[in-house]
């Protein structure tokens, strides 16, 4: 799925089940989240988030904060409890009206479009800190790996990281069945049936290996320090949290990777 693709359907599930799309709890689609109930799980993620950060990165300054696919905010409003400043971005221009609609923190936080594959509207060495759950996991891995590098490069020295991919599935990957069909025909029927199916979002689900995501941030300038297990992805996926601190002007200070 092209990034077009992906902003088209989050920003349908916007228009449909805004607080669902962001956490999909079963028995809260259709609307069922309450509004006070949703954002007390951002600020308990988002508290035991920074736990394992502040462990492995005592001395992290608390500025300028990044919230990566922030959608309506929840971590956003959790992570505006721990710094001075945080900063949203998300795919979605709906999702963001939401976001915008639940501050409350005032100017201390503030919410951007971006549909691009990078995050060029930063410049290098902005953040203090960036966050990102449960959104690398919906995009497209030639993606995700960029979005990696760049939270390297946007970093301050020093400044640190927490995001999470799924690695692999839990259980068995299904079996695919050929098609005996001409390409050509199974593509002009693929189209019709996305055609038709145009109205219902697709929330699509990927992977990282942990070797490449190792990969992508020591290219980037910036070193793995901590990675451990967390199911955010569900029963289905194998998940874990990676802890990535860019190089400070002393790197000795880095300590070395461990894994849990």
């Amino acid at each position: 799925m092209k990034l077009w693709q992906t902003r088209r359907h989050w920003e349908k599930f916007a228009r449909t089940d805004p607080l669902w799309a962001v956490l999909t709890a079963p028995d809260k689609a259709g609307n069922r989240w309450q509004v006070d109930e949703f954002f007390a799980t951002g600020r308990r993620e988002t508290d035991a988030a920074l736990a394992h950060v502040f462990a492995h990165c005592p001395a992290l300054r608390r500025g300028h904060a990044l919230d990566f696919g922030c959608g309506v905010g929840r971590l956003t409003q959790g992570l505006a409890a721990h710094f001075d400043h945080v900063t949203g971005i998300d795919i979605s221009n709906r999702m963001l009206e939401h976001a915008r609609r639940h501050n409350r923190h005032g100017g201390r936080v503030t919410y951007l479009h971006n549909d691009r594959p990078d995050l060029a509207c930063f410049a290098d060495n902005t953040f203090d800190f960036v966050l990102s759950l449960i959104t690398l996991q919906h995009v497209e891995p030639q993606f995700a790996r960029r979005y990696i590098a760049e939270f390297a490069r946007i970093l301050a020295p020093g400044g640190a990281a927490l995001f999470q991919v799924p690695e692999r599935t839990a259980g068995p990957v299904p079996v695919r069945r050929l098609s005996l069909w001409p390409a050509t025909l199974a593509k002009r029927l693929l189209r019709a049936l996305n055609r038709s199916a145009a109205a219902v979002p697709v929330m699509e689900m990927h992977m990282l290996a942990r070797e490449d995501v190792r990969k992508s941030i020591q290219a980037a300038g910036a070193t793995v320090v901590h990675v451990y297990r967390h199911d955010a992805a569900g029963a289905d996926f194998e998940s874990y949290n990676y802890i990535v601190r860019k190089l400070p002007h002393n790197p000795a200070c880095v300590k070395p990777v461990s894994t849990s």
